[in-house]
């Protein structure tokens, strides 16, 4: 059963962002309020009794947090796993490929496998698979965000939605996407950085990173 963590009041914060013309929308949250997901979360698996001896971390979105959850779980050994679904733009794998996997075995042990959304839900339905593959004992999964389209639903998530999500570790790639985006969409310079400032990017960044985006 998955147990979704109580986030009322962060509901009042994680509000959606959206532009004219625009179908989709956005969701910004702060180094504060993924912090307070990833304790929530903690909270619930510390509430029934889990005990892991091992954090699997997904590549490079999991990074960022796991350490948030090694704090709050208490647990002392991390893994790593990188995994690639596109070689390029449009050119997908006919199968996932990974390019950093396990450094040590993971035999016989309890391990939670966490990653920062459960978008598509493919890299945790592989990641899974390839644990099972390790021989691990156990598996829980757990995400900050849980997409509804997503074929996957972990054990674990913080907040549910189907906006487009601009982690504060991922500001740059994703402004740098967004000029390339709007530029595409004819919007000039003044129409881009007011719509980067309305998704709380600092001016001083637009000014800095906005040549190298062009």
């Amino acid at each position: 059963m998955v147990r979704k963590a109580n986030i009322t009041l962060l509901s009042m914060f994680l509000k959606n962002i959206n532009f004219p013309g625009e179908k989709i929308n956005y969701l910004i949250p702060t180094w504060d309020e993924i912090d307070e997901l990833a304790f929530k979360i903690a909270q619930q698996m510390l509430d029934v009794g889990k005990k892991f001896d091992r954090i699997v971390t997904l590549a490079k979105g999991g990074w960022p947090l796991t350490r948030s959850l090694v704090d709050f779980l208490s647990v002392n050994k991390v893994a790593s796993l990188g995994i690639k679904f596109y070689s390029g733009i449009n050119q997908r794998f006919s199968q996932p490929e990974i390019y950093q996997d396990f450094p040590i075995k993971l035999t016989g042990e309890n391990v939670l496998l966490f990653d920062d959304v459960a978008d598509t839900g493919k890299s945790f339905q592989f990641t899974q698979k390839h644990l099972q593959k390790n021989n691990v004992k156990s598996i829980t999964t757990a995400s900050l965000f849980y997409k509804p389209h997503s074929v996957f639903k972990p054990d674990y998530y913080g907040f549910k939605t189907s906006a487009w999500i601009i982690f504060p570790y991922e500001r740059i790639e994703s402004m740098k996407f967004l000029i390339n985006k709007w530029q595409s969409r004819g919007l000039s310079q003044t129409q881009i950085s007011s719509r980067l400032v309305k998704l709380g990017t600092p001016e001083s960044w637009i000014k800095f990173y906005a040549k190298s985006a062009a």
